[in-house]
């Protein structure tokens, strides 16, 4: 019998981050200002303070904090760019009880309207829209188990 082979490290010889849950994001905005009138105003998130150029709401358990580009290029020592239209870098989900309703209130109060709300064939209904900076904001809720069925 031929000895395994392994590519690098065994995982058990490497330190592992266990994380016990999700603490905090950070977006990296273009203006802090903005985004916090965008997240308080048009989202409803809970502000709960501004700090020069970072501000953090929480949402739920988790708090979301804005950072701005050029404070985080200082703090990073080297250039960042944030996403922008078109080239978001990754998303940020909230679970809703009305996909449809969520994405009128948001697009009404001022948010980018990405994609409509529709049906998805693993299982949810979903929509999205965008923050001043092109983060995507997906809005989402399980199917019932019947609407899966007749798909």
């Amino acid at each position: 019998m031929a000895a395994r082979r392994t590519v690098g490290p065994l995982l058990s010889d490497l330190p592992v981050l266990r994380p016990r849950a999700l603490d905090y994001l950070v977006l990296i905005v273009t203006d802090v200002e903005r985004s916090v009138r965008f997240w308080r105003d048009v989202v409803g998130a809970e502000h709960q303070h501004t700090s020069g150029d970072y501000a953090q709401f929480r949402i739920g358990e988790v708090r979301l904090g804005l950072f701005g580009a050029t404070a985080m290029t200082e703090t990073l020592g080297r250039p960042v760019q944030v996403p922008g239209p078109g080239r978001a870098g990754f998303e940020v989900g909230f679970t809703v009880d009305d996909v449809d309703a969520a994405y009128d209130d948001l697009v009404g109060a001022g948010a980018a309207p990405v994609t409509p709300p529709a049906d998805r064939p693993w299982g949810q209904r979903t929509a999205y829209v965008a923050d001043p900076d092109g983060y995507l904001i997906e809005l989402v809720r399980p199917l019932a188990t019947e609407q899966l069925n007749r798909s």
